[in-house]
């Protein structure tokens, strides 16, 4: 299941829900796992509604609007050093249940812009999270997606290559070549082939942190698909 796709009406929790985002790039499958197996387990002793979706290596768990960071800490602190130190975690702000989508681009959005090991970071606390709640600015940065991540789409498109894919992996891990590569499962040099391509395509380096910042906020308004990387 996509993460921005989860079902809207939920049963087991009503009202308003804040969406936990958990981002494993180069973890192994087994440590991926076992991730996912020991968040399952803190949710059902905790007697928690179990909502919890993996993609890739994006782990999406669904939780009641009160759920604070702390109790996010709380479901992590089983996992050893070695596999938490690895992990970006993001908390959406609290939402009617209704946006359980909006919730969980906010929480992929924070774990993105999160460091590896760090504490939970919750959406709020970034400082361009009010960017996408504001009409206006949501309005300039769909135009900015549509006449920049717009012609790497329609590459795409036209050459049937995954060059956007490609560029989502590597803006929601912070610019960090060898982690996109290990999302998308494919070489380091592979990966640094189509990120000059895209450089080519954007007319930019993507070594800005600055362009990075403003390229992944236009990807999260203009919503374009996920596409798996060939």
């Amino acid at each position: 299941m996509n993460p921005g796709c989860m079902p809207i009406t939920i049963s087991g929790i009503d009202g308003s829900v804040r969406v936990l985002g958990v981002h494993a790039g180069g973890l192994s499958t087994a440590d991926l796992t076992f991730v996912r197996t020991v968040l399952t387990h803190e949710l059902e002793s905790s007697g928690r509604p179990l909502f919890l979706d993996e993609n890739a290596s994006r782990i999406t768990v669904l939780l009641s609007g009160d759920t604070d960071v702390d109790e996010c800490k709380e479901l992590l602190a089983d996992l050893p050093p070695a596999i938490r130190s690895r992990l970006r975690v993001g908390l959406s702000t609290t939402q009617p249940a209704a946006e359980v989508a909006n919730a969980s681009r906010q929480a992929h959005v924070a774990a993105a812009a999160a460091s590896d090991g760090a504490a939970v970071l919750d959406f709020g606390e970034i400082a361009g999270g009010e960017l996408l709640v504001s009409t206006p600015c949501r309005e300039v940065l769909r135009v900015v997606g549509e006449s920049t991540l717009g012609r790497v789409d329609d590459y795409d498109r036209v050459n049937r290559t995954a060059l956007l894919p490609t560029l989502r992996a590597l803006l929601e891990a912070n610019g960090h070549n060898e982690s996109a590569a290990a999302v998308l499962g494919i070489h380091r040099h592979t990966l640094r082939t189509r990120v000059a391509r895209i450089e080519r395509i954007l007319e930019c380096s993507l070594t800005s942190a600055y362009v990075r910042a403003e390229l992944l906020l236009a990807l999260i308004v203009c919503e374009y698909p996920s596409r798996p990387a060939p």
